[in-house]
């Protein structure tokens, strides 16, 4: 890939934007296929999703660092397994919503958070919490305020703590 395209498509040429989606189309296709016949969900909404991941990225792309087709295909599939992650968390509340409510003494999982409650701090149990919805490290660590590097360190304390 040309480095000069992907300078100009992050400077906001229309014409290079369109030509490097073009040229990574193929690798962006495959990725949404497979995806996509996994867990049962359209392709080329998939598609969308990485393209607009790879367009959200071009201003930061160094092309002076590591490979730029490379770094927009990351881009592309971290936006393109987010959109799924969402996709599924709202299949899964849809069918939670369908089951019949239940009498018995409650077991699920924020009752099994609470029981840890005691030794996490706040910020640990906000990140259980949205684990447990079904959120990525990098969707949690957008919804509270810091990187998906941080979700990683509270869950190792978590996981020293509980073992």
């Amino acid at each position: 890939m040309n480095c000069e395209l992907v300078q100009r498509a992050g400077n906001g040429d229309m014409k290079a934007r369109d030509e490097l989606i073009r040229e990574l189309m193929p690798r962006i296709e495959r990725i949404a296929r497979r995806y996509a016949w996994i867990d049962g969900v359209d392709p080329d909404d998939l598609k969308q999703e990485a393209c607009i991941g790879i367009i959200e990225g071009l201003d930061r792309v160094d092309v002076r660092i590591g490979t730029p087709s490379e770094f927009l295909m990351k881009l592309a599939r971290w936006r393109l397994l987010d959109c799924l992650k969402k996709i599924l968390r709202q299949k899964r509340e849809l069918l939670q919503e369908e089951e019949p409510e239940s009498t018995e003494i409650e077991s699920g999982p924020d009752f099994q958070i609470d029981m840890l409650a005691g030794k996490l701090t706040e910020q640990q149990r906000d990140i259980l919490q949205y684990l447990v919805q079904g959120y990525t490290w990098r969707e949690i660590g957008a919804e509270l305020g810091f990187t998906a590097a941080n979700v990683s360190h509270h869950l190792k304390k978590i996981r020293k703590i509980y073992g």
